[in-house]
């Protein structure tokens, strides 16, 4: 698919300060600005991660009633129900919390409900469960945000709920002891960003800055050497960088100390989890996680039960560790297969029956999708067609559970809040949701999400974007520069990964790697380059066999290969060049 090429305006003056008074080139200032870092006292914090980047817990909403009544229960030592999510975040949340509990010796329980049978969010089911155990406190981990019935019934019951959550909150909040969500709309912390895990983490660091407080220990935000708060960032990096929070504000201290403490491995289970997934010896990266840590946690909670992933993290058996790390393996070597079957099926549909250029959503639904994986496969089909998607799987009782997916430009979840009277249920994010809906509507959803987004977008906004961040030469390509651009990880959502446009390139030495993967040599004037495209040689192979000259897209990187750095071009997009010869 065509790609469109954005390279944003320039602010030379401002580009010239930041460089000057940071000491920094003006490429890397304005890789700065272009990421919304405007002045040097942004820069500096988002320059030099440290714990100093964390906000005090406390700005958000009922935090202090969290934190104290989660101290009378550790006093008290009663019983406390942590109420996960089966998601990857909802699973680092549940063993943080676990963890730390355990810590001060209290009685924990764990409950995340099944996918498929119970669904998502907090149940009246679990809430009576609770109660037949005695249960004093229920502890959300990354849900409970729309969850109002159950909430209600469980402070009905005499059960304090205390909902810590990210998602995006209904007009009208449930009536908990505490509800923790930094986008809540009346909430006043200034970083939205947070996941679930993030949330836990700050429900943590308030409690130890509390107890510190109190024994004249306070460290800096609850941060010190002696309370082991530190050692949780492990869990709380897997599940901020598997659901794709931004990896801005306090984000990048969190997942940038995690990545080390992953990249050291002395979790039990991130080490055994680590050896089925195949990470070698070298640094944790948020890739590493995306594509081999996190989809294996993911996948019990797909297919089976999610707190197999929640005993993995928390336990300190290394022949328990291995077993179970080797069931997650292999749970989602049966996922890969039931997702590939599925988009295989969905991408034939739509090749075959879809005129998808006049096409403005894809809803599709089945009786044969498997409910556990159809978000990945919406994720792929937006990938590959560029439009928001919603796949529902067809119950035997008429009803259907959905997995929604988007591109920039249009949110999913606004765009299902104009549809609530077609919908049982809904939740979730800006580009990510799920809902519950009566299988006579999913037509009647179908016809007025595509009016909506037909609405909000314009033919352009069907095109991806690749958005730039300069134009240079070749020659401006060195180890200096690239080791400068080394502060500026770890990249992910609102930080990605600086692209580069160069034009005028001569090819050299093209071919074609296992993977469909495009090796080549790019060289103009005396500068001379390796390059990578990872999967692009099929899509192509045209271009660079019929073109002298190519404009390429890319992020330029030091690779290490046979103990020896060297630079390489990481390409994004291939053009016949513009440059006139």
């Amino acid at each position: 698919m065509k790609k469109r090429w954005v390279i944003g305006e320039r602010d030379i003056d401002l580009e010239l300060r930041l460089s000057r008074e940071l000491s920094i080139t003006p490429l890397v200032s304005r890789i700065l600005i272009n990421r919304g870092i405007r002045d040097v006292t942004s820069a500096n914090e988002f320059l030099n991660i440290s714990p100093s980047n964390l906000l005090d817990p406390f700005l958000l909403n009922d935090m202090e009633k969290a934190v104290s009544r989660l101290i009378k229960a550790i006093h008290e030592k009663s019983r406390i129900l942590i109420y996960g999510d089966y998601d990857v975040d909802g699973v680092t949340a549940s063993a943080l919390y676990l963890e730390f509990f355990r810590r001060y010796r209290v009685d924990a329980d764990l409950y995340i409900p099944d996918r498929i049978r119970e669904g998502y969010s907090l149940n009246e089911s679990a809430v009576q469960m609770a109660r037949s155990r005695n249960t004093t406190v229920i502890l959300t981990a990354d849900c409970g945000t729309s969850s109002s019935r159950p909430v209600k019934l469980a402070q009905d019951l005499g059960i304090d709920v205390i909902v810590t959550d990210h998602h995006e909150p209904p007009a009208e909040l449930p009536e908990a002891y505490a509800l923790i969500n930094p986008n809540r709309h009346d909430s006043i912390y200034p970083f939205k960003g947070l996941a679930g895990v993030g949330v836990a983490f700050k429900i943590v660091q308030a409690i130890y800055m509390t107890i510190s407080s109190s024994s004249g220990l306070n460290g800096l935000n609850g941060l010190n050497s002696s309370n082991g708060l530190d050692s949780f960032l492990d869990l709380v990096a897997l599940g901020t960088i598997a659901d794709v929070a931004p990896l801005t504000g306090e984000n990048r201290y969190l997942v940038k100390r995690g990545l080390e403490l992953l990249t050291e491995g002395k979790r039990v289970g991130i080490k055994a989890l680590k050896e089925v997934a195949g990470v070698k010896r070298g640094d944790v990266t948020v890739g590493t996680v995306g594509f081999m840590l996190a989809p294996r946690i993911n996948a019990s909670g797909r297919l089976s039960s999610a707190e197999a992933a929640v005993k993995l993290l928390t336990t300190c058996d290394h022949e328990d560790a291995r077993h179970i790390a080797d069931y997650l393996d292999r749970i989602n070597q049966e996922r890969q297969k039931i997702e590939s079957k599925i988009k295989n099926e969905i991408r034939t549909k739509i090749l075959n029956e879809v005129d998808i250029k006049n096409e403005n959503v894809i809803v599709m639904a089945s009786k044969d999708w498997h409910q556990g994986v159809i978000g990945i496969v919406a994720s792929k089909i937006v990938d590959e067609f560029y439009r928001p998607c919603i796949l529902i799987s067809l119950h035997e009782d008429g009803t259907g559970k959905g997995s929604a997916r988007s591109i920039p430009g249009f949110n999913i979840f606004k765009g299902l809040e104009e549809c609530n009277d077609l919908l049982d249920k809904y939740g979730g994010h800006k580009y990510a949701a799920g809902l519950t809906i009566q299988g006579n509507n999913i037509p009647l959803l179908r016809d007025r999400l595509s009016s909506i987004v037909g609405n909000n977008l314009a033919e352009e906004d069907f095109v991806p974007r690749i958005i730039m961040d300069a134009e240079i030469d070749i020659e401006d390509i060195n180890f200096p520069l690239l080791k400068e651009m080394a502060i500026l990880p770890p990249y992910g959502i609102s930080n990605p990964e600086p692209v580069i446009v160069t034009r005028g390139l001569v090819v050299t030495e093209p071919r074609i790697l296992k993977g469909d993967h495009l090796k080549m040599k790019l060289k103009k004037g005396r500068a001379y380059f390796d390059s990578i495209g990872f999967s692009m040689a099929t899509a192509y192979n045209g271009i660079i066999n019929k073109s002298e000259k190519i404009d390429i897209a890319y992020t330029p990187e030091l690779n290490l290969w046979n103990g020896m750095y060297g630079i390489q071009l990481k390409l994004k997009d291939i053009r016949v060049s513009e440059e006139v010869n």
